[in-house]
């Protein structure tokens, strides 16, 4: 037995002097006790306590840590020898073979008695004296005795001196120490050991110095001590009456060899150890007595617990039936009270329907014919319902084998029987939900080389009832194409024990051939051993057939998709890519194998106009509406790679039969050239053709607009008639080709003099007009004076020569009163003839009284 497992050696260093030092401390005094006794007794030393010391200290420390604790024990020997008799060699040698004897019964009482509590039996006692009283004490002394000879005394004369000094010495001492924990010596036992000890060492005393054969007379006090104490409480009585006898006796306070002179020096101490082994052993046999019945005392409390606070009814039940003592689980389990309970037995609260059994084997359990049953019954609760139980029930009998009580254990199992009978039913809807489904379901056991069908499997392989199905037939009706892959699966299935799903053909006796998919599992025993193989057929020709059908009609969509000329794009209802047809791929710059999966907004990036904002993803709209969106003839797709095009863009749901929108199709149009095209067309709808300047349509289209926004808005605006002079001269004289470059100059001319939001149209010849948004009149005509002298100034070239044209201007106002536009043309178109007529170069404001001209 290793010591470290009681002291681990993780002690620290101080610790270990500590224990050293201390045990030094009480070595030296115990020694300088038993020297100076024998010193006063002028013979050897009768009594020796500090090899018990010794090993009370190294019993509980681990073996390498001895060196310290042997060293000062040894010194303390030494040095009490030294104090008393001198320097001298020959206690050095003692001290020693006291040594060797302490370390050689440590070792020893390690090996054979338990590391926590050595000395926990009358056996474990009576090794210890074997071994620290009887071997090891004999072996020191006939070592001692070797040192100390002498010619003139006789060889066994030290030898019996050492043994008997010794054994007492270890058996008075050392079991105090080996037993000795903290927790032992309570407030309450000190009091009681107190009245003891001081009784016994009374008695001891007056027995020894008044009463004939005194050691007689000692025993029983030791006796009663063993029997009212403590295992430690009656070793330490026992030495203090030891040590009292030694000291009475070395220092002849009494004389034993005066009153009993028939017994030597060494037989003087004998009844010492008549007096320690009656009360060492009985204190042993009282302490597994009080073990015992401490064990008793739990074992029953443990019980009445597990009775009382079990989460399982438990009860206590006479041979008659009647309830001795019941929890309150089972209380809550039957819907009544104990008291209730006690009034009845167990026969009236059980179902009628289960009595009879119960009843029978309650009568094999008291015949003795079983030793326990098991049983489920319903018991009757109150309120008159009834509750299904699983009940135990096992009889406890006395020594003379008469039964006492049964002790029954009811645990409730009604959710376990609705749950089984729910299992049937679903067992049930199982094999009706198969037979309509066309599933077969077959098993193959292994060790038995045996196939079982149900019934829907030989309706599969077109087999008649009473045909047994084997292994051999299963394959010969696969169809030889299929056998040696369907081989190798069924090895590997036989060989991992895994579950598997199979797909295969069969070829039916009436020749027709059928797809059969069979998935199952392999079921193992308890010791990973194959035990069988069940699994299920069903006909998938059908399914095969149409799954067939779809992949054509797949192939022959994308082939579709990719020759069309439009973007297709599709997506889940997460709006992440599932398909680009190839031009789709060209016109976002990517490819259908990297766009797979990554979300739209990363691969359509769509703006209102080329450099308008950004389009919101339209497919939110989609999803969540279920509505296709209809065409946008302002949306520009941009590319990864910069590129943009014109397009029309579709949305439309993808949806299954319950109308559930489970993705979108998104098709895009590139009508870039068609945009292109039909811009072109309305820009020239609208400007004129020589000097892209608004046309008259364009332009009465904008005076409409400003005589709304002046009614509605109180704004004020005005409307300009201009026409040039001696224009027709040059297109005479130059030539058409001289007269259209002169208006394209002119236009661009009078362009730079207006503002952005001012408007400037051709309306035919050499007429223009102008509506100048948010202008005054006298600011109108201040501008168009400026105009006109700076067209009369503006120099034309044309082959060689310079013309000259100039102009004159009508304005009239627009605001909240003014009328139509036709009216406003006709009043700005007399403001510039009266111009005209007043001179060239003039602007004319219109005046309302003028319009009864």
């Amino acid at each position: 037995m290793d010591i470290s497992t009681v002291t681990p050696p993780s002690k620290k260093q101080g610790s270990v002097f500590t224990h050293a030092l201390l045990t030094a401390i009480i070595v030296f005094l115990l020694a300088y006790i038993c020297l100076t006794l024998s010193f006063e007794a002028k013979a050897f030393t009768p009594l020796w306590f500090p090899t018990a010391a010794i090993i009370m200290q190294l019993y509980r420390r681990p073996r390498h840590s001895w060196g310290l604790s042997l060293l000062f024990s040894g010194t303390a020997i030494c040095a009490a020898n030294f104090l008393l008799f001198g320097l001298g060699w020959l206690p050095v040698k003692l001290m020693l073979i006291n040594l060797l004897g302490a370390s050689l019964s440590t070792m020893l009482l390690q090996q054979i008695l338990p590391a926590n509590d050595p000395l926990n039996s009358l056996v474990n006692w009576l090794k210890f004296v074997g071994c620290a009283v009887i071997f090891t004490p004999l072996i020191t002394a006939l070592l001692a005795a070797t040192v100390v000879a002498k010619p003139e005394v006789s060889f066994w004369r030290p030898v019996g001196t050492w043994f008997i000094s010794e054994a007492i010495g270890v058996l008075a001492l050392a079991p105090i120490g080996l037993v000795y924990r903290r927790s032992m010596l309570k407030i309450d036992n000190l009091f009681k050991l107190l009245l003891v000890l001081v009784g016994t060492l009374v008695l001891t005393y007056l027995a020894l110095l008044n009463l004939p054969f005194p050691f007689t007379f000692i025993i029983p006090p030791l006796l009663l001590a063993a029997l009212s104490l403590p295992r430690l409480e009656t070793f330490i009585t026992g030495f203090a009456a030891t040590l009292m006898i030694t000291i009475m006796t070395s220092l002849g306070v009494l004389d034993l060899q005066g009153r009993l002179p028939f017994l030597s020096d060494l037989e003087v101490y004998m009844p010492l150890l008549l007096i320690l082994i009656p009360a060492h052993a009985m204190a042993m046999v009282m302490h597994t007595l009080r073990v015992e019945k401490r064990h008793i005392v739990e074992s029953e409390t443990r019980f009445r617990n597990a009775l009382e606070y079990s989460a399982i009814g438990m009860a206590l039940v006479s041979p008659e039936g009647k309830w001795l003592q019941v929890n309150q689980a089972l209380c809550k389990l039957l819907n009544s009270p104990a008291e209730a309970l006690h009034h009845l037995t167990y026969q009236e609260l059980t179902h009628p329907s289960d009595l009879e059994s119960d009843l029978a084997q309650r009568q094999d359990l008291l015949a003795n014919r079983i030793s326990s049953y098991t049983m489920e019954k319903r018991y009757l609760r109150q309120g008159g319902d009834s509750i299904w139980t699983l009940q135990a029930v096992s009889l406890v009998r006395n020594a003379k084998n008469h039964p006492l009580y049964f002790i029954f254990q009811v645990e409730d199992i009604s959710e376990l029987k609705r749950t089984e009978a729910e299992n049937r039913r679903l067992v049930e809807r199982i094999t009706l939900a198969n037979q309509a489904g066309g599933i077969g379901i077959w098993e193959w056991v292994p060790s038995e080389k045996k196939l079982n069908w149900d019934k829907r499997m030989f309706e599969l392989y077109g087999l008649a009832a009473d045909q047994t199905p084997t292994l051999k037939l299963w394959q010969s009706m696969l169809l030889q194409e299929d056998r040696e892959r369907i081989k190798q699966q069924m090895m590997a299935i036989t060989e991992h024990a895994q579950a598997f799903v199979m797909e295969f053909r069969i070829k039916k006796p009436s020749g027709e051939i059928r797809h059969m998919r069979s998935q199952g599992n392999v079921i193992l025993d308890k010791q990973g051993n194959q035990q069988r193989i069940i699994g299920t057929h069903i006909d998938m020709t059908e399914v095969k057939s149409l799954t067939e059908a779809l992949h054509q009609e797949k192939e022959r969509l994308h082939i579709t998709l990719d020759a069309i000329g439009e973007g297709v794009i599709s997506t889940d209802s997460e709006m992440c890519i599932t398909f680009m047809n190839p031009v789709a791929e060209q016109m976002c710059g990517w490819p259908l194998a990297q766009a797979l999966g990554m979300p739209i907004n990363n691969i359509v990036h769509l703006t209102d106009g080329i450099d308008g904002p950004k389009v919101e993803n339209p497919l939110l709209y989609t999803l969540q509406a279920g509505k296709a969106l209809p065409s946008d003839n302002s949306l520009v797709l941009h590319n990864r790679h910069g590129h943009c095009f014109d397009v029309q863009e579709s949305i439309s749901p993808l949806k299954t039969i319950d109308g559930d929108v489970v993705g979108t199709v998104i098709v895009l149009q590139d009508v870039s050239a068609a945009r292109e095209l039909m811009n072109k067309l309305s820009y020239n709808a609208s400007h004129d053709a020589l000097t892209n300047l608004k046309n008259r349509t364009s332009f009465e289209q904008q005076l409409k607009y400003a005589i709304a926004n002046a009614r509605d808005n109180h704004q004020r605006h005005v409307l300009v008639f201009l026409d040039l002079d001696k224009f027709k001269a040059v297109n005479d004289s130059a030539g058409h080709a001289a007269g259209d470059a002169l208006l394209k100059e002119i236009s661009q001319l009078m362009l730079r003099q207006l503002r952005n939001n001012d408007c400037l149209a051709r309306l035919g010849g050499d007429e223009f007009g102008m509506i100048l948004f948010g202008c005054t009149l006298e600011n109108a005509q201040t501008l168009m004076q400026q105009m006109i002298t700076q067209i009369k100034e503006y120099p034309f070239y044309w082959e060689g020569k310079i013309h000259h044209v100039g102009a004159c201007a009508g304005i009239t106002a627009i605001d909240a009163q003014s009328g139509t536009s036709e009216a406003l043309l006709a009043e700005a178109d007399a403001a510039c003839y009266k111009a005209k007529n007043g001179g060239r170069g003039q602007v004319y404001r219109y005046q309302t009284d003028e319009s009864s001209d």
